[in-house]
């Protein structure tokens, strides 16, 4: 019978050793690659980030009335009004292009004889959830400020956006292939479009989109936030209820240049985040179709 055998102090710890410089090899080989996929791995999630943010403005951007893109003085607050549906009107006026609104029915060319409304030419037409209506809105401007009664942002009447406060409807005595729309409330009483639109379009609005961005040293953020309300200028401070839509933001600009009769609007986005050591700055340009 043999007898059991075991190992040696020695041998013990010349195992461990061993072990213990196996993995300082393995370890030494293997950290480069570790970190570099987990700079990667953060790098990735950055872009991520800034590329799902600035594709959200660029979509807004691209649902915005013509000439409705605007930008705060510090470049970091976009505000857009939102189409919320779009289409050809028939003039109510007779003999006239344009769209004027009263209780007054003489000279009016609509299906009902009355001054508060128009035909569009689309069947069942939706006006549900509109509270602008606007024709020909050049975006006009004057040392840095939108003009009266040609800008969206500057409202008159006579004017290129109804009143706040304006209520829309389809009317049931609609022409055949048509849709009437009658405007209603004390706000739209007498409200005078300033110009019509050579192509006869008009768009129906119901909220302005703003974003605004706040960078810092230590992470801002880009955030989205929507209104009811028409203000003169774009705000420098989002409101309470704004919602983040990227984070770790250091870096952000905005820069709008409106369109010329040769070429159309251009909107240049810039967004750096930071993380952990780690940066990236993403840029996108959007075009701006200001047609009206």
């Amino acid at each position: 019978m043999k007898s059991s055998r075991g190992f040696t102090l020695v041998e013990l710890v010349i195992v461990i050793a061993l072990s213990a410089v196996v993995l300082v090899m393995i370890t030494a080989v293997l950290k480069r690659p570790l970190d570099a996929f987990i700079d990667q791995s953060r790098r990735g999630e950055l872009v991520e980030l800034a590329s799902v943010a600035l594709n959200r403005m660029a979509r807004d951007i691209r649902l915005a009335v013509p000439n409705s893109v605007r930008q705060s003085v510090d470049g970091r607050t976009l505000e857009t009004l939102n189409i919320l549906n779009a289409g050809r009107y028939v003039s109510n006026r007779a003999g006239g292009e344009g769209l004027r609104f009263s209780a007054d029915v003489s000279g009016c060319d609509t299906a009902n004889g009355r001054c508060d409304g128009f035909q569009v030419l689309e069947r069942d037409f939706d006006v549900t959830g509109t509270r602008w209506m606007v024709v020909y809105n050049l975006g006009a401007s004057s040392g840095g400020n939108p003009t009266v009664g040609s800008n969206i942002w500057a409202y008159a009447n006579p004017g290129v956006i109804t009143p706040t406060g304006t209520t829309f409807s389809a009317a049931a005595n609609a022409i055949s292939g048509e849709t009437q729309l009658t405007l209603g409330g004390t706000a739209s009483a007498g409200f005078i479009f300033a110009y019509p639109s050579p192509q006869r379009r008009f768009y129906l609005a119901d909220q302005v989109i703003g974003y605004r961005c706040d960078p810092s040293a230590s992470g801002g953020q880009l955030v989205r936030y929507t209104r009811t309300t028409l203000s003169a200028t774009a705000p420098s401070v989002a409101p309470a209820d704004a919602v983040q839509v990227a984070p770790y933001v250091t870096g952000c600009q905005i820069n709008y240049q409106p369109g010329t009769p040769q070429r159309p609007g251009l909107v240049t986005l810039s967004l750096t985040l930071t993380r952990d050591g780690e940066s990236i700055t993403l840029q996108q340009q959007v075009k701006v179709d200001n047609a009206p």
